[in-house]
């Protein structure tokens, strides 16, 4: 779906109001300063995601974070982590299902950012990243509660584990 269809404006986020992100997905596509695009990342994360809910403008920014992040050929943990935050809450029952006509756009996208991040593991040197990766490798894989036990392991929480 390009970002300046109307049905952006009629969308619901995390907090289940109505959010339209296509302008910040614009301004992320756009931007390559740092600061920017750490602002641009904070507003996606606040409004897509609400304490385990997420709304339809969360499902269709999918598919335009994975298209963006594959065309700046970025390994940034903020694309995978809102793609992984988004699916493992798109599999809880408390959230609306990914309506039909988006659906293999949605699906499509994911198997393509799987593919990329498979590709180019190599490459990916944040802890962060290189965990979210893992998380989708699992969750692609069929295995949902791998992928939402990687998505939650940060460093404390691993070297709690590993230290008992």
């Amino acid at each position: 779906m390009e970002l300046d269809d109307q049905i952006w404006a009629a969308m619901e986020g995390g907090y289940r109001i109505t959010y339209n992100p296509s302008q910040v997905l614009k301004d992320l596509k756009a931007s390559s300063d740092s600061e920017k695009l750490e602002g641009l990342f904070e507003e996606l994360w606040d409004n897509l995601h609400h304490q385990g809910d997420v709304g339809l403008a969360s499902y269709l920014s999918v598919p335009q974070l994975v298209s963006i992040c594959i065309e700046k050929q970025s390994f940034d943990y903020n694309y995978i982590g809102l793609c992984v935050l988004i699916e493992n809450c798109r599999r809880k029952g408390n959230n609306p299902e990914l309506p039909h006509d988006f659906a293999k756009s949605y699906f499509d996208s994911l198997s393509l950012f799987t593919d990329y991040l498979l590709l180019n593991f190599r490459k990916i040197e944040d802890y962060d990243a290189s965990r979210l990766a893992l998380a989708l490798f699992a969750i692609a894989s069929g295995q949902p509660s791998l992928g939402k036990a990687l998505e939650i392991m940060d460093e404390a929480i691993l070297e709690e584990v590993l230290d008992g």
